[in-house]
């Protein structure tokens, strides 16, 4: 392959602007494009997939850790919700900061971060401590999706090129979500969950001494680091996640949840102002005008969304109602994972043949159909019913996630790159802490308010019944019958777990939906092969 030359040290460029008026320059301190872009677009996209083993990694080591920890429902969230709460509240900032100082030398930084912060959950024995250690990781990856992205999209100026290497770096975050389960599966099989955090650690250390060889750092001179927005936005996503998170579990009237939702309501209108009389916005707002790239932004949400909370929920309904190990639930996950792999490879390709328009609003449909297909998940070990779903899950969200990235990056010129690469990062991470915490409060709260029913209809006597749902609710430990009364709490815990694991189904179809009516109108038919 012919390499394009190399820039000077430091380079003045015009780029279209982001608004298809009057062109803007920008200024590049860096030495260009790589001499090896592909092996470059490998260490980034390596980087890039330590943050997602870390999401589905964690979340199959769930029963272990509460059960070790005597983990609440709502803790169990949180060790879910922390991660993907830093990622969605700091992305943006990071954008902004891998511009200023560097993006290879913010992208290791967070490397760097996401290594320390996979050692703080490893030396932990408190729930606290797991939390603060996913919230530590959430930091690291909030440096390395953006950059990683820009590292890509900067590496790349063919918009052919650049989209199909787009889509390998979304299909990197598949891979990533596929080897989680499996990885932490082995381990829980020998070790305990603690050893499930020594993964990132290992490809952090790879990563770090691979990267100065191969990745080329740039960064965008003239930018500075908008404290204002950064502070605000933070404020905004963890107020919305706090409301989301304990409102399900002590009502939305609380006065503490109507604080938080004040909280999140004036931390957005003023994060919005601030950011459009801003001389150097962490966000440029004037990217929404552009209704095509408003809608991506929000089938980027909805599609992570999703891709969040259906995982979350489907291995708990593997661990808690087919009973399998955390290795067989690992391989149960792979028809979704696998497909999604498959699909985001061949998704530049797809977009060629039918555009965005077509890719976006149809996967949305076929990902909401899968939703719905697994309805037929029964209240019993039969998976039969269970993989055609998966399959289908996992087909929309490929033909969702990577054209949405590729949508974003390519409808602004280069001098927007970052913002656009940190502004989907956060709509999909933002997104994804939304499917995690609304999904898994929903499965955690209707489960813990229809138990006490579904055990008085088995027969359980209700002492005993009032016994299981305490202690299924605080993660401690059950009374253990024996004969016809253990089969009875068994039936009875099964059919209440699957009937709150359809109600987060139907919710996330319906949110799939409902965000594809505006995909069908108005995101860009056809990528915009002429913008560099």
């Amino acid at each position: 392959m012919t390499t394009a030359p190399r820039e000077t040290a430091a380079a003045s460029t015009v780029s279209p602007g982001t608004d298809g008026g009057a062109s803007t320059s920008r200024t590049v301190e860096g030495s260009g494009r790589p001499s090896h872009p592909w092996l470059s677009l490998l260490c980034v996209c390596l980087g890039m997939a330590m943050t997602f083993v870390n999401i589905t990694a964690t979340i199959s080591s769930l029963g272990p850790i509460q059960s070790d920890l005597h983990l609440t429902a709502t803790t169990l969230v949180w060790v879910t919700s922390a991660y993907s709460l830093a990622v969605a509240g700091l992305t943006l900032s990071a954008g902004t900061i891998g511009d200023l100082l560097g993006r290879r030398t913010v992208f290791l930084a967070g490397t760097a971060i996401l290594g320390i912060g996979s050692l703080v959950c490893f030396f932990t024995d408190s729930s606290a401590g797991v939390i603060t250690g996913q919230a530590v990781m959430g930091v690291g990856g909030a440096m390395v999706l953006p950059n990683s992205l820009t590292v890509v999209s900067t590496s790349f100026h063919d918009a052919r090129r650049r989209t199909e290497a787009i889509s390998i770096w979304v299909g990197f975050s598949g891979i990533g979500l596929a080897a989680g389960p499996l990885i932490a599966g082995v381990l829980l099989a020998h070790f305990s969950w603690h050893s499930v955090f020594l993964v990132n650690a290992v490809i952090s250390a790879l990563v770090l001494l691979a990267t100065p060889f191969f990745v080329v750092d740039t960064r965008h001179l003239g930018r500075r680091i908008d404290i204002p927005g950064v502070l605000l936005a933070t404020v905004s996503v963890v107020a919305l996640t706090y409301a989301v998170i304990q409102g399900s579990h002590v009502g939305y009237t609380n006065g503490h949840i109507l604080t938080a939702w004040t909280f999140f309501l004036l931390g957005l209108v003023v994060f919005l102002v601030v950011e459009s009389r801003s001389a150097d916005p962490m966000l440029d707002l004037r990217l929404f005008r552009s209704v095509s790239f408003s809608t991506t932004m929000a089938v980027g949400a909805a599609g992570m969304f999703g891709f969040g909370g259906v995982p979350l929920i489907m291995v708990l309904y593997f661990e808690r109602v087919q009973d399998t190990s955390a290795l067989n639930t690992g391989w149960r996950l792979m028809p979704t994972l696998a497909v999604y792999v498959l699909v985001s490879a061949v998704a530049a390709r797809l977009v060629a043949r039918v555009g965005f328009k077509t890719m976006l609003s149809a996967g949305l449909v076929v990902t909401a159909l899968g939703a719905v297909c697994l309805l037929a998940t029964p209240a019993n070990a039969s998976y039969e019913a269970v993989w055609p779903g998966m399959v289908i899950f996992g087909l929309g969200e490929g033909l969702v996630l990577a054209p949405t990235t590729a949508a974003a990056v390519t409808s602004v010129g280069h001098d927007k790159a970052g913002m656009a690469s940190a502004a989907v990062n956060m709509f999909r991470q933002l997104g994804n802490v939304l499917g995690t915490s609304i999904i898994g409060s929903l499965l955690t709260s209707h489960f813990a308010h229809i138990l006490p029913q579904s055990l008085r209809r088995a027969g359980v006597p209700a002492p005993v019944a009032a016994h299981v749902a305490h202690a299924v609710s605080d993660g401690s430990s059950a009374h253990s019958p024996d004969g016809a009364e253990a089969a009875a709490i068994g039936h009875a815990i099964a059919h209440a777990f699957t009937d709150s694991v359809h109600i987060g189904l139907m919710v996330t179809a319906a949110v799939l939906i409902v965000v594809a009516i505006p995909a069908a109108l108005f995101v860009i038919g056809r990528n915009p092969v002429g913008r560099a």
